[in-house]
């Protein structure tokens, strides 16, 4: 897992988002217009996500950020 417990609890909270927004990884990753796997490296910490990808996470999720934000 990379980074620390703050952007342990971000990528949980992202992987909800898309749980919640009843997308798959390959859905989600055509939004973003990604790769699966990038989702998936993003899930489970491997790959890390700047501020854009979180807004783009959150966008393709239907989710305002600075409800996750609040999370963290």
């Amino acid at each position: 897992m990379l980074y620390g417990q703050r952007y342990e609890v971000l990528r949980r909270e992202l992987q909800q988002l898309r749980v919640d927004a009843g997308l798959t990884q390959v859905e989600l990753a055509k939004r973003l217009g990604k790769g699966q796997s990038y989702v998936s490296k993003v899930e489970r910490g491997e790959q890390y996500v700047d501020l854009i990808e979180f807004l783009d996470w959150c966008e393709a999720c239907k989710a305002e950020p600075e409800n996750v934000v609040r999370k963290i």
